[in-house]
């Protein structure tokens, strides 16, 4: 009955989606009455409305300051998006938690999602606009050019943003990245055979397309993220040599890509484009603290910094993920979001200290380093809470979730005999 319970929620999860990815006043009562059908149904199976995590206050905190800020927009239709879709997040969250119960479905979860992520790049890629973005990569002329997909998108009529692609990619490349370190161990406990084979191949295509998706994003913000977060990933024991091999990757890579232009014209474009965007993101990130301070305790509401004077509705964010979160949800919001963010390293760092299995260890590693990278992506860009890609980060917030939990009820959360294997 659990199992079919289980199928059940998850056909109408993905039925779901449409209506909050792209939700309709009108539609606000239906979306409300699902939730309420789903939780209340498995409340009367199970005799509980939800699963238990570490991180239910601080989830409950940032709904009641994003349903608190309908009350200070002038028009409730303008903050429907950003709301249903953090509701949306949240509704994952919890049913993929109550699902990812066992060591085999958090295999096919972690399949599951690195096929999302295979997905986005290919789709976000194709779908992706041209950027204008000055290139001081003289090779990528030599490149073959992508063809470009019109997907139609509401919010990306002209196409896929680049930065928020690589951003949300993040979350994927470490992980899939672990799971070849995994499979390339002997006695991996993760497959065997020709599955292993076959997985190891897969994952390595996975791995060269989101990579490529990633270096034609052209996103600074991106590569300097990801490079930091793999790093970290590495192994305790060598930071020397890892942080040695990502200076002369970064050498390697980055003469070939420059060499065609002369020293001069090169440096000069290097200096302005960073000095453009340095004085340009002071401007935003001075408006947006500016906002957080006039509006400390509720914020102006969802999706609404880019209605305000100094902003525009492309500007659809303060390229700042705190800044943003605080500016629109008010101090308790964004301290909602980092008590989430805390949660996750927390729960991180104990499975990584724990007993549990090498490939579950390794997997939440990966897991954590993904989510590292897009905190820091945050940093000098953002996802605002809510916005389409931000399901993704829910997803691998939940598969971390579940692998703590599982660990703790099974009496894994003690410190491992083998933390000098551990990858």
């Amino acid at each position: 009955m659990k199992r079919h319970l289980d199928l059940v929620s998850i056909g109408l999860l993905i039925l779901m989606g449409p209506l909050f990815v792209f939700p309709k006043e009108n539609w606000n009562w239906l979306l409300l009455v699902l939730v309420a059908v789903i939780f209340i149904v498995r409340g009367i199976f199970e005799g509980r409305l939800l699963p238990k995590t570490p991180m239910d206050a601080a989830i409950g905190l940032l709904l009641i300051m994003a349903l608190a800020g309908i009350f200070v927009v002038k028009e409730i239709g303008s903050s429907t998006g950003k709301i249903a879709g953090l509701v949306y997040g949240v509704v994952v969250f919890y049913m993929l938690v109550d699902m990812l119960k066992t060591p085999k479905r958090m295999k096919n979860a972690i399949i599951g999602f690195l096929t999302i992520g295979l997905l986005l790049a290919i789709i976000g890629t194709l779908g992706g606009y041209n950027s204008s973005k000055p290139s001081f990569l003289s090779i990528e002329s030599k490149l073959p050019k992508i063809p470009r997909i019109n997907l139609g998108l509401k919010g990306a009529e002209v196409g896929v943003n680049p930065n928020p692609l690589g951003g949300t990619l993040l979350l994927f490349f470490p992980l899939g990245l672990m799971q070849i370190f995994l499979l390339a161990k002997r006695n991996n406990g993760y497959a065997s055979g020709r599955m292993k084979g076959f997985l190891f191949l897969a994952l390595a295509f996975m791995l060269v397309i989101q990579a490529s998706a990633i270096f034609y994003s052209r996103s600074l913000g991106t590569w300097f993220s990801g490079a930091i977060a793999l790093w970290l990933m590495g192994e305790r024991k060598r930071p020397l040599k890892a942080g040695l091999a990502v200076i002369l990757l970064a050498i390697a890579v980055g003469l070939p890509l420059m060499r065609s232009e002369p020293n001069q014209i090169l440096n000069q474009r290097i200096l302005s484009s960073v000095n453009n965007k340095s004085e340009y993101r002071a401007l935003i990130w001075q408006d947006a603290w500016n906002v957080a301070k006039a509006h400390p305790i509720f914020g102006i509401g969802m999706d609404q910094l880019r209605r305000t004077p100094k902003f525009t509705y492309e500007m659809a964010h303060a390229h700042n993920q705190f800044l943003h979160t605080a500016a629109e949800l008010g101090i308790p919001g964004l301290t909602a979001y980092l008590a989430i963010l805390i949660g996750i390293f927390g729960m991180t760092v104990e499975v990584r200290k724990s007993a549990l299995p090498e490939w579950i260890r390794g997997t939440s590693r990966g897991l954590g380093a993904g989510i590292f990278a897009y905190v820091l992506f945050g940093m000098g860009d953002a996802i605002p809470l809510g916005a389409k890609p931000g399901i993704v980060f829910w997803i691998s917030l939940a598969m971390i979730t579940s692998i703590y939990i599982y660990g703790r009820n099974h009496g894994f959360m003690r410190p491992s005999e083998k933390q000098g294997e551990s990858l």
